[in-house]
């Protein structure tokens, strides 16, 4: 079965808020094997809304409607829906309670007849009664077509849609009687098990140092594969982070993870190395779960330190954002000026007058004294030119240097040319030599 969102609200398509309500509603149903196909954005406006649910209600069985229904003059979503079923507005008594629960000592008359606006469902549908907030939901069908609408506020949408309106699609995509399910519907749900007939897996892949282009020159001939095992690869592309979204649809679940695999399998062999995790994470759980592998196999904790003149903390703030960092990060000298470089580090000036600050020969002394000072197993640092100008002659903006030192008199120096703002820069150089890091402590 394929689904609609509809998300309802000015501030969204303004850009005031983010959209987290249709993630959540899609990565939920998807797993349940139904498919999205179309979302929407619709500002605050009854005839806009009503135009959405006739745009949606030929291109899915099920639309999900998130806000506009809370009590005040521009939450349109009830009335709107009742046009759209051309029906009528109805009190439900049984939702007063909730509509005027945060009604404790003000006695205003018109406060409360805002607030029992929450009470008012399409007539012929069927309400939502909410444990969280004081908007009720309600779910109707047209046709082919069912209709849920629940809250916008995150909390409020989550509980609904996790206890009310899953059910309910478990229900339709089931065809049992409701009543004989009541006391497993939730286990139903939250084991993803499917009832839909089609098998829906996900799998995102986080990859550095690799443009969209070179990412989609690498998996050209993979793509025919993909196709005949019903695997879709999508990439998206950020600086310094391009995402890899394989999903696969089958009718066997076993056979649903096989192709996703072997699709999986593919890609690496041929971008392996920029590969650095799987899922929802970040470069610091990736380096983080590099260590714990070294220290299943030799029961030593890899420590690190950092010098940082590019980044300026940047990396050292991508290592500290993952928990348990501490056990492996030492600390970081944040050199962005010379001085600094000179008299904390123990850069050599004349090094620096000789090479430039942003230069190999500085790099790799900048990482050789952090590994020095701190008495880490690896070092890193980074030296360059952010812009928008640049303060060296004859080097241009995006020229970095980074470095690694490691045990075993190990030293490597990488020259990078980045594009982009600062911004860009300072992320594709902390993302970059992470990555080598991490595949450094690996081998």
């Amino acid at each position: 079965m394929r689904f609609s969102i509809i998300s309802i609200g000015t501030e969204i398509n303004l850009g005031l808020i983010i959209n987290t309500n249709s993630k959540y509603i899609a990565e939920s149903l998807t797993d349940m094997g139904l498919e999205c196909n179309y979302m929407l954005t619709v500002r605050d406006n009854e005839d806009d809304i009503v135009r959405s649910l006739q745009i949606c209600s030929g291109l899915s069985e099920i639309i999900i409607i998130s806000g506009g229904l809370g009590p005040t003059d521009d939450d349109m979503t009830r009335s709107a829906v009742a046009r759209f079923l051309n029906t009528s507005l109805v009190k439900d008594n049984s939702l007063d309670s909730t509509s005027l629960k945060f009604l404790k000592y003000v006695r205003n008359e018109k406060i409360t007849e805002n607030l029992l606006r929450q009470s008012y469902i399409p007539y012929g549908s069927e309400a939502f009664v909410p444990r969280v907030g004081s908007a009720s939901g309600f779910m109707a069908k047209k046709g082919s077509n069912y209709i849920f609408s629940i809250p916008g506020v995150p909390r409020e949408m989550k509980d609904m849609f996790d206890f009310d309106v899953c059910p309910q699609i478990t229900d339709i995509m089931s065809g049992l009687n409701r009543e004989n399910k009541l006391k497993i519907q939730k286990t139903i749900y939250k084991n993803s098990i499917n009832l839909s007939g089609q098998v829906i897996k996900k799998s995102v892949l986080l990859s550095t140092d690799i443009s969209e282009s070179q990412m989609e020159y690498s998996i050209r001939n993979i793509k025919p594969l993909a196709q005949s095992l019903r695997v879709d690869i999508g990439v998206t592309a950020n600086p310094g982070l391009i995402k890899i979204m394989l999903i696969a649809r089958s009718d066997n679940l076993e056979r649903c993870k096989k192709n996703l695999k072997i699709i999986e399998n593919k890609i690496r062999s041929v971008i392996g190395e920029h590969i650095y995790w799987k899922g929802d994470g970040s470069i610091g759980d990736a380096l983080r779960a590099g260590i714990k592998k070294v220290y299943a196999k030799t029961g030593k904790v890899v420590t690190i330190s950092t010098a940082e003149s590019i980044t300026g903390g940047l990396i050292s703030s991508l290592i500290t954002d993952t928990p348990g960092s501490s056990e492996y990060f030492l600390g970081s000298v944040i050199s962005y000026n010379n001085n600094i470089k000179n008299k904390v580090l123990g850069v050599d000036l004349e090094v620096i007058d000789k090479n430039g600050s942003v230069s190999p020969e500085v790099c790799i002394a900048m990482a050789e004294n952090a590994k020095r000072i701190f008495k880490s197993d690896y070092a890193l640092s980074t030296t360059g030119i952010a812009g928008p100008t640049s303060p060296e002659k004859g080097k241009k903006v995006g020229l970095v240097f980074a470095a690694i030192v490691g045990p075993d008199d190990f030293k490597e120096v990488y020259e990078k040319k980045f594009i982009g703002i600062r911004a860009d820069v300072k992320f594709r150089t902390a993302q970059f030599i992470l990555n080598r890091l991490r595949l450094q402590i690996l081998k």
